[in-house]
């Protein structure tokens, strides 16, 4: 009897212990949130979840400066890219189906997509490995096509006549043209439009009401924030976007608690099937066998060992991340409405303090300026085989890669725990800065995958 006794009460003292080691790290995470998102900017909502509970809710910053509305948890925000998962989900219960083949071409079911030197794939689509440059290329006086609604065709137009970037199968490269396609498969295979057919198979039946292809009709203008940019140092609003606009690639809307829903219906495979779901999650190969680290509509990463499941977005004013650890069982969804936002970064860190793996972050207050402008400049290399420069620019206190020929590729470089080591993790690489005698940065070291590439500071 006595023996139960103690079994029992350090079993309820193990439990306290670490009731106590969760409240202390949400309470770093609330900490850090109210210094990165403070009261008279643009904000965030983050919702932290373990096993199926919600341990962490809130919002921080302004929905909108003028006129000033404070954010709210249960704002509708654009999601952009996190969008993919869920026209792959489509995709694969078509395919579970019978009704579409994931070695089907796509011409099966688009045909006004001419026919390439080489066949591409539904696998190949889904899995960014097609070669199709990237489409939607918009300078600032074409910021007002994205509130035109579009076809699908119409979108698929602007680049179903430009060559392939490489052999598909044989390089892994993201690209948003991807899955205009695979949306227009979808239309064509069900005879329902793309919107109609999340509604009625995910969104309806898992009750997020608050999700869509665009903003559900009885969603209230009182609970859509502004997206913003900045501009000379400057916050403006962002541009109007409707969801045929971005379709496919990016055009859907959500909230962090119907991100949630679908995160459960993930893990219980409610609504969903184990084929799906293993489809979604497990990473693809190249044909030589070398591994791309994403799925299908999703990015297979870890947290210091710790698998993850992952995907950001980034869209005209808004960022967003939707982040995984199934093993740990632990959900981070963090939704910004500010362009090139750190939410993959920051919600990598919530998710390592509930793991008890904590990864090092600076707070924006944190963050030296003047270190940060040491990597400012323009980086050029010269080979016989490529050239290539890029500028690196301070932006908001974020550092920004930018290719002059691309400037829509403009992607943000993220500090790493090593010093002079900055991560570009949309691309999987790292830039490992080089000083000379006198401690001046004189070039990097640009490594992805195998691949090691030279670049010379020249300006």
């Amino acid at each position: 009897m006595k023996t139960r006794f103690f079994t029992i009460y350090f079993l309820l003292l193990s439990i306290v212990v670490s009731s106590q080691k969760e409240s202390t790290d949400l309470d770093l995470v609330d900490d850090f949130l109210t210094i990165e998102y403070p009261k008279n900017k643009p904000g965030a909502v983050i919702l932290v979840a373990k096993e199926g509970n919600i341990l962490f809710e809130k919002a921080y910053g302004l929905a909108s400066l003028k006129p000033k509305r404070k954010l709210k948890k249960d704002m509708v925000f654009q999601i952009a890219s996190i969008t993919k998962q869920f026209v792959s989900a489509a995709i694969l219960t078509l395919v579970e189906e019978r009704k579409m083949s994931l070695k089907d071409t796509i011409q099966k079911y688009v045909p006004y997509y001419p026919s390439k030197k080489h066949p591409i794939t539904i696998h190949h689509l889904l899995s960014q490995t097609s070669g199709i440059p990237e489409y939607f290329i918009l300078e600032d006086d074409e910021l007002h096509l994205l509130a035109k609604e579009h076809t699908p065709k119409e979108l698929i137009n602007y680049y179903k006549d430009v060559p392939l970037k490489f052999i598909p199968g044989e390089q892994w490269e993201y690209s948003n043209s991807n899955y205009p396609l695979l949306g227009a498969a979808i239309e064509k295979v069900t005879g329902m439009t793309l919107k109609e057919y999340l509604d009625q198979h995910f969104f309806e039946p898992l009750k997020m009401s608050s999700t869509g292809l665009g903003y559900p009709q009885d969603v209230k203008k009182n609970r859509i924030p502004t997206g913003y940019d900045h501009k000379n140092g400057m916050l403006f609003p962002g541009p109007k976007i409707v969801g045929s606009a971005m379709y496919a690639a990016g055009g859907m809307v959500s909230t962090t608690n119907d991100l949630f829903l679908w995160n459960r219906a993930l893990r219980n495979h409610t609504n969903v099937s184990k084929f799906v779901i293993e489809a979604l999650t497990t990473e693809k190969t190249l044909n030589s066998g070398k591994k791309t680290g994403y799925g299908y509509g999703f990015f297979i990463k870890d947290i210091k060992g710790s698998p993850t499941i992952q995907h950001s977005g980034n869209l005209y004013g808004f960022t967003s991340t939707a982040l995984y650890l199934p093993e740990e069982d632990v959900f981070v969804a963090l939704l910004t409405n500010t362009k090139y936002d750190r939410t993959d970064e920051i919600a990598n860190y919530v998710a390592s303090l509930l793991i008890n793996k904590p990864l090092k972050i600076l707070n924006s207050k944190e963050m030296s300026n003047a270190l940060l402008k040491e990597y400012i400049g323009t980086y050029e290399m010269k080979n016989k085989d490529i050239e290539r420069s890029f500028e690196i620019k301070l932006y908001e206190n974020n550092l920004l890669l930018f290719d002059p020929k691309t400037p829509e590729s403009t992607a943000l470089l993220k500090t790493s725990e090593e010093k002079d080591v900055l991560l570009l993790k949309v691309a999987n690489a790292s830039f490992k800065f080089i000083r000379d005698e006198k401690n001046q940065i004189i070039g990097f070291k640009a490594a992805q995958n195998e691949d090691v590439f030279m670049f010379k500071k020249i300006k």
